[in-house]
């Protein structure tokens, strides 16, 4: 396990006073090049953090003396300790535990037996946090700016991790968004627009615009507390109950007809219609329109936006339909784009950040989707641990989910023929061929079709 924001081997406390599990998850994690102590009780776990703060905590719930909700509420409470991420690891699987665990401050919740990968990954995820978070501390964002100078999503991640409360107020044009945060965790998101829109993806979709953080301000009625991913889980519900109303909206509308149609758009959308067939006999008669779900994932300012713009350009620019809104062309960047295939078959394009402290955002938008297209603009070697987490997620959470690789900066696409880019990077990648790995330039309309029809004549061949 390796952390280049670290001079050292990760210092990891664990407290549990089970000694069998104890020492299983102890040998692994030192085997995976992390510096480990144990504590068999929250006292203990107490002194030991007070001697030599560690890096990260994985406790049980269930402990004599002090449980892991009084240890992870102490620490919060405690500005020497406040930040320090907290793996809960336990028996219990109750959504109430899940709950009490979110409120006191836990960053991830695992339930025993569990699998020493996803521990790992859990691990992982969190230490991929702390390092970005100490790259862009609060203080040096400021507490007002403009959008363009600063990753909304990086943003987020340092008001979590600083375990801040408060409003993260955003405007953009005639739209202003709001982000309430309680000890770190988002508790509501809400927008105040002209259109019908979903919250959360919209606002992180805000590429301009004006921000400001405005402490200890709460909402007025405050709902039980949900993490973004969980957030961004309830936008994808929202969405697809969207696309059911537009899909009554729209009625029979008549479809592009095929015969304006570039062959290699053409050869997109039977494709797409060969798909929507398959998973509609899968699925129970009488549920309403589908959406076939595909994602975007890179690092930030890779690109995504504009890959999904030229997607929906690509496939129908007179079907484009920002999300949440019917308009006729996109007037704002966002990273959702729809296009309508059929009547009551739509395309979701969905920008997806790579980094690994994104896992639990890939958990709600791996599964249910047909295919991922991962962006990368700069060396590979540059994301490569990022890329390698992907793939991992991938295999655990939607192991039949095709992928494609598309090297998309000029001096990457330029390789071609040359030094075998699509080869080198595939021999780094477990489950990855050369014919998964295209370099090109994504603002290339051939490009981008033959990266997309690749996708899904994998999962036609896999399904």
């Amino acid at each position: 396990m390796t952390h280049h924001g670290l001079s050292m081997p990760p210092k990891i406390l664990i407290a549990d006073d089970e000694a069998k599990w104890l020492r299983i998850v102890s040998l692994y994690l030192s085997g995976r090049n992390c510096w480990v102590t144990t504590a068999l009780n929250g006292h203990e776990a107490l002194q030991k953090i007070a001697e030599d703060r560690p890096d990260l905590i994985i406790a049980d719930i269930g402990m004599p003396g002090m449980d892991g909700y009084e240890l992870c509420s102490r620490l919060r409470r405690d500005t020497a300790t406040r930040t320090i991420p907290f793996i809960f690891l336990t028996a219990r699987d109750q959504d109430t535990d899940r709950v009490k665990a979110r409120r006191v401050g836990g960053d991830d919740y695992l339930t025993k037996p569990c699998s020493l990968e996803r521990l790992a990954q859990s691990v992982e995820t969190a230490m991929d946090r702390i390092e970005q978070a100490r790259k862009i501390p609060l203080d040096r964002i400021g507490l007002s700016g403009r959008i363009e100078d600063v990753d909304l999503l990086d943003m987020i991640q340092t008001l979590e991790l600083e375990q801040k409360t408060g409003a993260l107020v955003l405007s953009h044009g005639e739209r202003t968004g709001t982000l309430y945060f309680r000890d770190g965790v988002i508790v509501e998101a809400e927008i105040r627009s002209p259109a019908k829109e979903e919250p959360l993806f919209r606002l992180l979709g805000w590429k301009t615009g004006r921000f400001m953080f405005i402490p200890d301000a709460v909402p007025e009625r405050m709902p039980i507390t949900a993490s973004m991913a969980n957030l961004l889980f309830q936008d994808l519900q929202v969405l697809q109950e969207h696309e059911q109303e537009a899909e009554q909206q729209r009625g029979e509308q008549a479809a592009v007809a095929q015969e304006q149609e570039m062959p290699a758009v053409r050869q997109v959308l039977e494709r797409l219609g060969q798909i929507a067939h398959r998973v509609r006999a899968q699925r129970p008669p009488g549920i309403g329109p589908l959406a076939l779900r595909v994602l975007v994932v890179g690092a930030a300012k890779s690109g995504k936006s504009e890959l999904i713009q030229g997607f929906v350009h690509d496939l129908s620019g007179s079907r484009w339909a920002a999300l949440g809104t019917e308009e006729g062309k996109p007037l704002h960047r966002i990273d959702v784009g729809r296009v309508r295939i059929a009547s009551g078959v739509a395309l979701h394009l969905l920008a997806v950040r790579i980094e690994k402290r994104f896992w639990s955002v890939w958990e709600q938008c791996l599964p249910g989707s047909i295919g991922a297209i991962v962006l990368i603009g700069r060396p590979p070697e540059e994301i490569l641990g990022h890329l390698q987490a992907f793939l991992r997620a991938r295999e655990a959470l939607a192991p039949a989910l095709p992928v494609q690789i598309l090297l998309s900066g000029p001096q990457l696409a330029d390789r071609e023929g040359k030094t075998g880019a699509d080869e080198l990077l595939a021999a780094k990648l477990a489950g990855i061929q050369p014919a998964d790995v295209t370099p090109g330039l994504l603002q290339d309309q051939p490009v981008r079709l033959a990266v997309l029809d690749r996708l899904l004549d994998r999962w036609l061949t896999m399904n």
